[in-house]
């Protein structure tokens, strides 16, 4: 049967591109500005270009920084790959955080370049399609979420452990507490994480976004199909969503979520009787999507080695960093 396939009606342009976050010594990030005279020209970027036929991601990057910024560089960890799609064109951004530079950086095609904190980014203006790659440079790869406790003292005891080695994003859920039991608890344990310079995420109704000290909520599948009442009110929350599908993945998208938990990915014993994805849809399933997501259930955090490759953000879990 012929192939009628959106691509194929319209003669859609597929173009890879290799993207590099380029770190600093000092954690700082480099920038580039585009041209006045090229497409979305003035606007700021992070540097890299088109994959030639036959190129790996890593010879690319280490052709075009040599010849836009006159670096080289030596390591390379895969952060995020984002498809945007223009009228005739569709875009893949493979995104790799890249460090070990050798060379001082230079404008070599006569674009401004600057180094920032990450902390400034949101500042600039950038391409629509870069919004996925910098959520995903404040993102850690780890996403802890809590366990039963029994009381306050064991959860304060776990999650102070778990953020003294190196945990920055955690999500309080409590479903057995009242509203009222839950939101004393959640401000309280808000101030602790973020004496790690880190982010607690609340589980529970769309009004917890309202508390100023609120970071951002984690939405169950079922509030994210809703879509009732999502509205951030403070600047710089975050709204994730958990997803299991292609069609919740999609909703994410649509409603601007800042990124997502897929699972289960492994069986897990909270839900033997769930089917697991197992890692090859998992994979697809990323791929599907621009924005960053977490692989969820029965994994560890070993397991970040097969999920990087993957294009997925890092592993969330609740037993490997609870038990």
């Amino acid at each position: 049967m012929q192939n009628t396939g959106p691509d194929i009606l319209t003669s859609k342009k597929h173009v890879h591109v290799a993207v590099a976050v380029i770190y600093g010594d000092d954690g700082r990030i480099l920038v580039a500005r585009r041209p006045e005279d090229k497409h979305q020209g003035g606007l700021w970027e992070f540097p890299g270009g088109k994959v030639e036929p036959g190129e790996t991601i890593q010879k690319a990057l280490q052709r075009e920084l040599q010849e836009e910024l006159a670096i080289q560089v030596s390591e390379f960890k895969p952060l995020i790959r984002v498809r945007h799609d223009y009228p005739d064109t569709s875009v893949l951004l493979d995104t790799w955080e890249v460090s070990g530079i050798s060379g001082k950086p230079r404008g070599n095609e006569g674009q401004a370049i600057q180094w920032v904190d990450i902390s400034q980014l949101q500042t600039l203006q950038f391409p629509k399609a870069n919004q996925s790659i910098i959520q995903a440079i404040q993102l850690p790869d780890h996403y802890m979420v809590t366990g039963w406790f029994e009381d306050t003292a064991e959860l304060f005891s776990k999650v102070r452990m778990q953020c003294s080695k190196g945990i920055r994003l955690v999500q309080f859920r409590a479903l057995w507490l009242s509203q009222e039991q839950y939101l004393t608890v959640a401000s309280e344990l808000s101030v602790l994480v973020k004496e790690f310079g880190g982010r607690l995420m609340l589980k529970g109704v769309p009004n917890l976004l309202k508390n100023p000290w609120c970071a951002g909520l984690h939405l169950t599948s079922e509030q994210l199909m809703s879509g009732e009442g999502l509205k951030k009110y403070h600047d710089n929350q975050w709204i994730v969503a958990s997803c299991h599908n292609r069609a919740e993945l999609s909703q994410a998208e649509k409603i601007g979520a800042d990124f997502v938990t897929l699972s289960p990915v492994k069986k897990t014993k909270s839900h033997p009787d769930t089917a697991p994805l197992g890692f090859n849809s998992a994979a697809q399933l990323t791929e599907s999507t621009s924005l960053p997501v977490y692989w969820l259930g029965g994994l560890t955090i070993t397991d970040i080695s097969r999920v990087k490759p993957s294009g997925a953000q890092g592993v969330a879990a609740i037993s490997e960093f609870w038990n």
